[in-house]
């Protein structure tokens, strides 16, 4: 024994020693490398299943075209941007895909999906803050808009949040932690096996919030979730899993949930299957819908439903109309349309101010209901328009026309009866017009025709009645048509002219005139811009007429200044909606300004506030072309809109044109005159000249001049009148004499102009 310890000492006082104890190191630091690469390599693969995972963390929004440009951006996302406001943002951003992602093949991935699925979910890429060039970290969610009607795809719209935070600050594990514990939705693994048992694997916190079932409670009985399912729900639920199985795709699905304290939420699952031996492992995402769900629905009530009244509105009763033409066609019956207008809505609405109006149309909507069967259809499609349908009304058209009588008179008594509006005890009545239809006519627009045209038949023999529609009365919508053709023909002949209205400035003194467009027709006389401009609007004669006008106008002002006389001329002319929205206005305006020579600050275009409601850059665009060719500009109507105000402010306007219907009740009206001389003190504030229109007696014309009105224009200087007769009464003297009012008969402004 003592020989052996002595070895043993002389042994570990050797070399030896050394040697072994460096190999037994060497082996635990290589085994200790090992073990730290799998993990490694562990959390590099939990990293990218995560990033697949991440859904719907989105705050900014935005409405983009197919083509990738973006149309619309909230405050969240022009920020994360890095502008200040959304005009900014939208005029830099030409191409998403080279301008915004890091890697610009993301965008085609992004795309692909989209056209594929119809919908991308929590695509996560790594962008440019546009502006500052700033590299971020987004997840991006998105989903096709389609046509209601054809089924085209039309835009997409999206959402993106930024989580550059969450990537960088956080560890390969502690991220994995902290996202599973903030996703707005729950991530899951799930095993289901061809027995039907099913086992969960991984679930996050987030399942409880949304389904309500405690999490323990759902790894041990994983169908507890369709004891939450609405009942209604379960059948498609249980179909789609069983469908993505047997096509061994991904699971996507969504469904209404009920929890225990009777709250109901919308969710969606989505899931990709890995098929084993064992069973199918699915990787998902569940998520909480509610908020998508609901602007859904309410986007589409606004698309179906009149907002006022919650009837159906046009595009909703066009599609009841076309199945209604179809069943009766399958059933072999009549049904009825019936128009309803009721009589001095605009007057009710004008006296009695927009909030008297909406409530009496609500109640109006109220009563027809209440006189119709529950298979009947009410829809609202104009201001005070109503239509109604009444499917299967009778075996045959003499039926059926009783059927519509009878029904048609009921809602005319209801109408009848007073409506108590606030303070107002309104008395109302109706026109209807009434067609019995069967499948023979297969368009709803055209039996809407004919109801509307019914309905024009009752207005003509007094209101307050109805009327059957009468094939005779087509022969009026023919005549529209031969005088579409006439002023076709007017617009290559010599038939169309400009009638002159003198303006004055606060001495009495002629200083312009406002050119007013007359139709001298061959066969019935002089017809006014009323009866004719919206021929062209409807049938696309606009663009033609409003260069038939301009050349016109044009070559009178340019005859103007080539006579020292009259080159101190200013000429007004209007411009309408649908030809200031032509895209060849601008180059059309400077061609013509060109060809004619004239001095363009001598001219002036009247726009009204409509024309700039659709497209504001584009019309500012289109107002500052305008401007470098020297025209002035005039916003005409000023008052009688919601937004003048505005327009003023932001648009390059030179005057503004006080509407006509405050100066007539200036003499009567507190409230009109406030109102004129709040608008001529802006005038004058903001450095505009401002214009009254319809002056017809000397005392508007005082009380206008007291309160620094620049320019007058009306009967009392006179009406439009052929060039040549304008012309003879600025040789007179330049001052016109106010023109004599009868007493009892006013008389009416001749206003209406191209």
């Amino acid at each position: 024994m003592p020989g052996f310890l002595n070895a043993l000492i002389d042994f570990g006082s050797s070399a030896n020693w050394l040697i072994a104890a460096w190999l037994v190191l060497s082996v635990l630091v290589t085994l200790a490398a090992l073990r730290y690469r799998r993990l490694y390599r562990a959390a590099r693969a939990g990293r990218a299943r995560l990033a697949d995972l991440i859904d719907n963390l989105s705050e900014g929004i935005y409405t983009s075209s197919l083509d990738g440009r973006q149309l619309s951006a909230n405050k969240a996302l022009v920020q994360l941007n890095g502008y200040s406001g959304e005009r900014e943002m939208l005029a830099r951003v030409k191409d998403i895909g080279t301008e915004w992602y890091v890697d610009p093949s993301r965008r085609a991935a992004f795309r692909d999906a989209l056209e594929r699925d119809g919908r991308v979910e929590d695509f996560v890429s790594e962008i440019y803050r546009h502006k500052t060039r700033e590299r971020i970290w987004i997840s991006e969610s998105a989903r096709l808009v389609l046509d209601p009607t054809t089924g085209k795809p039309l835009h997409y719209e999206g959402s993106v949040r930024d989580i550059t935070v969450l990537v960088r600050r956080l560890s390969l594990e502690e991220r994995f932690q902290k996202l599973t514990r903030e996703l707005p939705g729950a991530l899951f693994q799930l095993v289901t096996r061809a027995s039907g048992v099913a086992e969960v694997l991984y679930v996050s916190a987030a399942f409880t919030r949304i389904t309500g079932i405690p999490l323990e409670e759902f790894v041990e009985r994983p169908r507890s979730l369709f004891g939450r399912v609405h009942g209604a729900d379960i059948s498609g639920l249980r179909r789609s899993l069983r469908r993505a199985t047997e096509k061994r795709q991904s699971w996507d699905h969504e469904f209404r949930l009920r929890l225990r304290d009777g709250t109901e939420k919308w969710a969606r699952v989505a899931a990709t299957p890995e098929f084993r031996e064992a069973g199918i492992i699915w990787h998902g995402y569940l998520t909480d819908i509610s908020t998508r769900k609901s602007n859904e629905m309410e986007i589409e009530r606004l698309a179906y439903f009149d907002p006022l009244t919650e009837l159906p509105n046009r595009r909703m009763f066009l599609n009841r109309m076309a199945q209604a033409i179809a069943g009766s066609e399958r059933r072999g019956d009549h049904g009825v349309l019936l128009f309803i207008d009721l009589d001095n809505f605009k007057t009710l609405n004008d006296t009695q101010g927009h909030d008297v109006g909406d409530a009496f149309l609500i109640q109006v909507a109220a009563r027809l209901e209440r006189c119709l069967a529950p298979r009947d259809l009410v829809a609202r499609i104009g201001g005070d328009e109503f239509v109604v349908i009444l499917e299967a009304a009778g075996v045959d058209e003499a039926n059926a026309t009783r059927h519509a009588i009878v029904v048609a008179n009921r809602l005319l008594v209801t109408l009848r009866e007073p409506f108590e509006l606030a303070a107002v005890r309104h008395l109302a009545s109706a026109s209807v017009g009434v067609v019995v239809f069967d499948g023979a006519e297969a368009r709803p627009d055209e039996i809407l025709k004919r109801a509307d045209i019914a309905m024009y038949q009752a207005k003509a023999a007094g209101r307050n009645g109805m009327a059957l529609f009468d094939p005779a009365s087509l022969e009026r919508e023919r005549e529209r048509f031969r005088l579409v053709g006439d002023l076709r023909a007017a617009l290559g002949g010599r038939e169309l002219e400009l009638h002159f209205q003198p303006q004055v400035d606060d001495r009495g003194v002629i200083i312009g005139a406002e050119g007013l467009l007359r139709w001298n027709h061959p066969r019935l006389g002089m017809i006014f811009p009323d009866r004719f401009i919206p021929l062209a609007e409807q049938f696309g004669l606009i663009e033609e007429l409003s260069r038939a006008v301009f050349d016109l106008g044009l070559a009178a002002l340019a005859s103007w200044q080539r006579d020292p006389a009259t080159a101190h001329l200013r000429l007004a002319l209007n411009v309408s909606v649908q030809s200031f929205n032509c895209d060849s206005f601008g180059a059309m305006l400077g061609q013509m300004v060109r060809s004619h020579a004239v001095d363009a600050t001598r001219l002036t275009l009247e726009l009204t506030e409509h024309v700039m409601a659709r497209d504001h850059e584009r019309v500012a665009r289109l107002m500052a072309e305008i401007k470098d060719l020297g025209v002035r500009l005039s916003l005409d109507d000023f008052g009688t809109g919601y937004s003048s105000l505005a327009y003023l402010k932001t648009l390059p306007f030179d005057e503004l044109k006080i509407d006509g219907r405050f100066v007539a009740d200036i003499e009567t009206g507190e409230s009109d005159r406030a109102l004129v001389k709040t608008i001529l003190a802006m005038a004058r504030n903001l450095g505009l000249t401002s214009v009254a229109e319809h002056v017809e007696n000397i005392r508007q014309q005082a009380f206008l001049r007291a309160f620094g009105c620049d320019c007058f224009q009306g009967y009392l200087y006179g009406k439009a009148v052929p060039a040549a007769d304008f012309l003879d009464r600025l040789r007179e003297g330049g001052t016109p004499q106010p023109a004599t009012l009868r007493s009892g008969h006013p008389s009416r402004p001749d206003w209406i102009a191209s």
